[in-house]
């Protein structure tokens, strides 16, 4: 059912806590990206923000998953969220006193990485707590859809902030969202949790090379993290180059900016409800398709001749982006071990922030060094590239079996 996860109270409560605090993200993310070109004007600087952002959770996004399966995860968002709220507040405070530098910016950016590095894979394993197995597929798709509202909502307001007010409400706003995530976090009753996974007496004894050497011998749950971080790393997300389309190319307002990154959420909604809903089987086949409407959506972005037709093609890419995203999500829930599943969730959620850190400088450089809208061709052959390598892989693993089972008979 559409609503299953959603008639659960406890989640409801960290439904709505988790969507307040998504939109702070994204309305200071906006705010930060174009305070970034408003100090430096530079592509690169840009994209070492981005780097600061997701880098400190190439190493605290595994730690985070250790935490998740030995500690209370209730607790530990507790003091993520309460840690964020000083760090956005007081730079926000810097910013409207005047006294904001890059550096400072930089510094911010990177604490702020450390606790989003904690938090996803702290977060992914709670909702087995809040919502049981059954129905935590449809909890990963609402998550989706609870991601991208914030992204739909906060770029919007950012814009609309920063075009009467300066780039310091964004950071305040921010700040705010945590805090009121902190009060939720306390109003959730732990005696209505389910049961967690039935290995207690078992689950502290895997260590984290247990479960890099159980993922490196699943290609079931390792191809569709790996797809889907090499895609994060060549631009899926379209913060960054939106943020370089509008002020380089476009030339437009900090509000019709927020616009367009809206647009791309409203299409990333489309997309998770689309697969919240869908009955086929989500797995490498269903994500190479994926992938293949993925990269000829990016041919057209990174083709629109104008402002409405990029808004127009960044719907169609947030569509496509979500059906990639939760294909590497569902991997993990459908054939991870349970006994690893916290620590799988912190591997992947590191090599995803380690590939959005990576491309940040990445697609800076060729912003700089050619043009925005090479970037976005480069995107788009990269994904065509990995759509094209998953249908042979497909093709060649169906052959393979229907052989075996030729074989057997």
């Amino acid at each position: 059912m559409l609503f299953s996860a959603l008639k659960n109270r406890n989640y409801q409560k960290f439904y709505i806590a988790t969507l307040i605090s998504t939109f702070g993200t994204f309305t200071q993310r906006v705010a930060q990206d174009w305070l970034t070109l408003d100090l430096t004007s530079s592509a690169k600087s840009l994209g070492l923000i981005v780097a600061a952002q997701f880098l400190p959770g190439i190493l605290f996004a595994i730690y985070g998953g250790v935490l998740a399966d030995r500690y209370d995860q209730k607790r530990i968002l507790f003091w993520l969220n309460f840690s964020g709220f000083f760090i956005a507040t007081m730079t926000g405070v810097l910013v409207a006193t005047g006294h904001i530098t890059f550096h400072i910016l930089l510094i911010s950016a990177f604490l702020l990485g450390i606790f989003t590095g904690i938090d996803g894979p702290v977060r992914q394993s709670y909702y087995v707590l809040l919502v049981g197995d059954k129905d935590l597929p449809n909890a990963l798709s609402w998550n989706q859809v609870n991601l991208n509202l914030g992204r739909l909502v906060g770029p919007i307001t950012a814009g609309l902030l920063i075009e009467h007010f300066g780039t310091s409400p964004g950071f305040i706003v921010n700040g705010g969202s945590y805090l009121i995530a902190v009060y939720i976090l306390t109003t959730i009753n732990a005696t209505q949790y389910f049961p967690a996974h039935q290995l207690e007496g078992y689950k502290n004894k895997a260590t984290l090379f247990d479960s890099l050497r159980y993922l490196k011998e699943n290609r079931t749950v390792l191809i569709p993290i790996a797809v889907v971080c090499f895609i994060a790393m060549v631009g899926q997300d379209m913060q960054m180059t939106s943020t370089l389309m509008a002020r380089k190319v476009f030339d437009v307002s900090p509000t019709s900016f927020g616009f367009l990154v809206s647009i791309l959420a409203l299409g990333a909604i489309a997309g998770s409800l689309s697969v919240a809903r869908t009955n086929a089987e989500i797995d490498i086949a269903f994500l190479g398709r994926r992938a293949l409407y993925m990269a000829g959506t990016w041919f057209l972005v990174a083709s629109a001749p104008n402002y409405f037709t990029y808004a127009i093609t960044l719907f169609f890419a947030g569509f496509f982006a979500m059906g990639i995203n939760i294909s590497g999500n569902m991997s993990i829930r459908r054939f991870a071990d349970p006994r690893h599943y916290g620590r799988i969730w912190g591997i992947y959620i590191s090599l995803w922030l380690a590939a959005l850190a990576t491309g940040g400088p990445l697609l800076g450089w060729i912003s700089e060094t050619f043009s925005v809208r090479s970037s976005l061709y480069f995107g788009a052959v990269a994904t065509l590239t990995i759509a094209i390598i998953i249908r042979v892989y497909v093709r060649r693993s169906s052959f393979n079996a229907a052989i075996d089972s030729l074989s057997k008979n």
